[in-house]
C-alpha cells in the first residue's frame, strides 16, 4: 500500500479522471468500455502509467470482493505537485468502494437547465476530476425540486442530463446527441450504440427535436431511467426491450 500524497494535483488543480463502474458480484459490467475510455483519456491528458496491471484489476476484485455489488471509483490523476506546469506524467491511482445501488427505473419530473451550459473541448468526452458542471447542474436540479434536468449546450442544443446520457425514441429511431455537443462519451451510452447501431442517429437537435419523441431515457453505467414528464409533457415509460437486454 502506499502513502496518499497530499497536498496533490487531483485536489489542487483536478488534474486527472475517473472511472466510475458497477460490479455485480461476478464481473465489472462493460469493464473493456472502462478501461478503453481510460486509456484515451490518458493520452489526451498526457498522463503516463504502467498499463500491464489495468486489465487485471477486474479478476482481483472478483477474488476479493465475490458475491458483493458494489460502486468502484477509480481515480488516475498526475503524481508530483508543482504549479500549472507539471513536474512529471506519471500518474496516482485510487480505488474506492460504496454498496451499488442502481438507477431508479423512473424519473418522475425533468426540465430543461437554466444556469448551466456545456462547453466543448477536446477532453469533454472523458470524465475528468473536474466536474463543476454537473456539481452546479445537481444543485440546480435539487434547488427545482426535479428528478432530472437536461443540460443544453452553449449554443442551445441538448446535451445530456446532470449525470447520464440522455436518448429518445420515436417510433423505431433512436436519437443521442453527438459527442460535439461537449457531453460524457459514457459506458452506458456505448454499450447501447453498439448494441443497436442501426437505430441510432447521433446528431445535433435542439429541445423541441426531444420533446417530439414517444420516449426519453437517460444512462450511465447503473442502468436506464425512463423521463415520465419533461416540464408539462408525458412520456411513454414502458420498457424498451433492447435495453432491457443490454442493462440485465
Amino acid at each position: 500500500m502506499t502513502d496518499f500524497p497530499v497536498p496533490n494535483r487531483a485536489m489542487n488543480f483536478g488534474d486527472g479522471l475517473f472511472e466510475t463502474m458497477v460490479f455485480d458480484g461476478e464481473k465489472i459490467r462493460f469493464f473493456s468500455f472502462h478501461l478503453d475510455r481510460l486509456i484515451r483519456g490518458m493520452k489526451m491528458l498526457r498522463l503516463e502509467a504502467d498499463k500491464s496491471g489495468f486489465e487485471k484489476l477486474e479478476s482481483w476484485i472478483a477474488e476479493k470482493y465475490a458475491g458483493k455489488k458494489l460502486r468502484i471509483r477509480w481515480n488516475l490523476f498526475r503524481s508530483g505537485s508543482g504549479r500549472y506546469t507539471p513536474e512529471t506524467n506519471q500518474s496516482f491511482q485510487t480505488l474506492h468502494f460504496q454498496e451499488l445501488t442502481f438507477a431508479p427505473a423512473v424519473k418522475s419530473l425533468a426540465s430543461f437547465a437554466e444556469s448551466i451550459s456545456l462547453y466543448p473541448f477536446p477532453w469533454s468526452r472523458f470524465k475528468t476530476l473536474n466536474a463543476l458542471p454537473y456539481v452546479m447542474a445537481a444543485q440546480e436540479r435539487e434547488d427545482r425540486k426535479l428528478d432530472e434536468l437536461i443540460l443544453l449546450d452553449h449554443t442551445g442544443k441538448v446535451a445530456e442530463a446532470s449525470a447520464s446520457n440522455i436518448f429518445w425514441r420515436k417510433g423505431k429511431k433512436v436519437y443521442t446527441p453527438a459527442l460535439n455537443s461537449g457531453c460524457i462519451e459514457g459506458v452506458g451510452r456505448q454499450a447501447i450504440i453498439s448494441k443497436i447501431p442501426r437505430l441510432i442517429t447521433e446528431g445535433v437537435f435542439g429541445p423541441n427535436d426531444l420533446l417530439k419523441a414517444d420516449q426519453v431515457w437517460v444512462s450511465n453505467v447503473t442502468g436506464v431511467s425512463y423521463l415520465e414528464k419533461i416540464d408539462s409533457l408525458e412520456f411513454s415509460t414502458d420498457k424498451w426491450d433492447p435495453l432491457t437486454e443490454i442493462f440485465q
